[in-house]
């Protein structure tokens, strides 16, 4: 039996909310036919905390908050959540705007306008509040209701004798050291931070992060990085790994690990795909194959590596944990199982041919994914549906979203 879960959208807040749960449980660039994704998605977090795969460009931390104190000099609550609504729809057409000039590739709404459903704060709230550029737990309408309370206090203030006495506000949940916004915002903006908004972001993300491999990133910057061209592929390049302290690079080897390990996974649970539906690809070639090929050269490249051992397992699980959520016995038994059988063997025949070895695969999925499997008794649908390719691509940890965003930043630096 599979889960569902629904919910009544009350507010505009409560529906962002939501959406954000929603994407917890959403396939970020890679399918999870075999319900690894969490423990690929707490690597992610750890590794880069506060980033998502629906993350575009960087300076979107800072134009959120930029636009929220423009709409907060409205009259009322009503009015400054209206006015914030309507400034982000306005920021798209500034950003296609400021496109002719460049350097604004990324814009969330550049084809959909006003039909966008999900807007920039809903996007990137999650990292505005892990880097604590808004105080976590607070919402767009927190914000708004402290302004108004900000002004009441300031209102309702004694007189003081001493004129450069100062009026003791309430918070408003942003980080007062906030940049200020550059004039015109709405009317023609762009991606490319200034080199202040580099340093202030630089600052935020080495406090709020420390210790990730995304804080040291932001400090130091691989020798042999010097432009867009030249970003190394994985957050597993010598280039990086070379000067990372011990502890990120055991994080970083453990995780490289895994991803190899899954990878086969999913490769073998496409062969099966392949074998059960002879199909081929759009050449006319064999599916199955191709796969047999790919796996070969996969496990080729499992053979150098150092196994994905016991300790590794319950490393992953702890870090599992430590983001809030739970590695279930089921997705422990058959991580366990998959990495000593990937151990054992010694050819990639002995991997593959076992039937028992396509057994654990093909369970797995109905574990996962009960009726809607495809290899669920009678869903000949499903089977039907596979496109040839399913949850192929190897994990890399949302590094093609942050290496963009470190790029951001590594430019501004250059002109600095």
């Amino acid at each position: 039996m599979t889960s569902t879960f629904g919910w009544l959208a009350l507010d505009p807040e409560h529906r962002r909310r939501m959406m954000e749960a929603v994407d917890q449980f959403r396939d970020q660039g890679t399918v999870d036919n075999l319900g690894l994704g969490g423990i690929r998605d707490a690597f992610s977090d750890t590794l880069f905390p506060g980033t998502s795969t629906l993350h575009t460009r960087l300076r979107y931390v800072l134009f959120i908050p930029w636009l929220l104190q423009d709409a907060s000099h409205k009259a009322s609550l009503a009015e400054m959540q209206s006015a914030f609504r309507e400034n982000e729809f306005r920021l798209i057409d500034a950003l296609k705007r400021g496109e002719t000039a460049g350097g604004a590739e990324g814009v969330m709404g550049r084809e959909a306008g006003r039909n966008l459903h999900r807007l920039p704060s809903a996007v990137y709230w999650g990292m505005l509040s892990r880097w604590q550029i808004f105080t976590p737990g607070f919402t767009t309408r927190s914000y708004f209701e402290r302004e108004l309370l900000r002004r009441e206090e300031v209102a309702t203030a004694p007189q003081a004798d001493d004129p450069e006495a100062r009026v003791h506000l309430t918070p408003t949940g942003l980080d007062e050291r906030l940049p200020d916004p550059p004039r015109r915002l709405l009317t023609r903006a762009d991606f490319t931070l200034r080199p202040h908004e580099a340093a202030y972001l630089s600052e935020t993300i080495t406090r709020t992060t420390a210790g990730s491999a995304l804080a040291h990133l932001v400090v130091h910057r691989p020798a042999t990085w010097t432009n867009a061209d030249s970003t190394p592929d994985t957050i597993g390049h010598p280039a990086i790994r070379s000067e990372l302290p011990v502890d990120l690079d055991t994080l970083v080897d453990r995780a490289e690990r895994f991803a190899l390990l899954a990878h086969g996974a999913n490769l073998l649970y496409n062969l099966l795909l392949a074998e059960e539906t002879r199909r081929t690809d759009r050449h006319g070639n064999d599916l199955t194959e191709d796969y047999r090929n790919r796996l070969s050269d996969w496990f080729a490249e499992a053979q150098e590596r150092r196994p994905f051992y016991q300790d590794d397992r319950t490393q992953a699980a702890q870090m599992v944990a430590q983001r809030g959520r739970r590695l279930t016995p089921l997705t422990a038994s058959f991580l366990a199982t998959w990495a000593d059988t990937v151990t054992a063997a010694r050819t990639v025949a002995d991997l593959i041919e076992p039937p028992s070895t396509g057994d654990l695969i093909r369970q797995r999925e109905r574990q996962v994914k009960g009726s809607r499997a495809r290899f669920a008794p009678g869903n000949q649908r499903a089977l039907d549906g596979w496109s040839g390719a399913s949850g192929t691509n190897r994990y890399s940890y949302r590094w093609s979203y942050v290496r963009r965003h470190l790029q951001d930043l590594y430019d501004a630096r250059d002109v600095a």
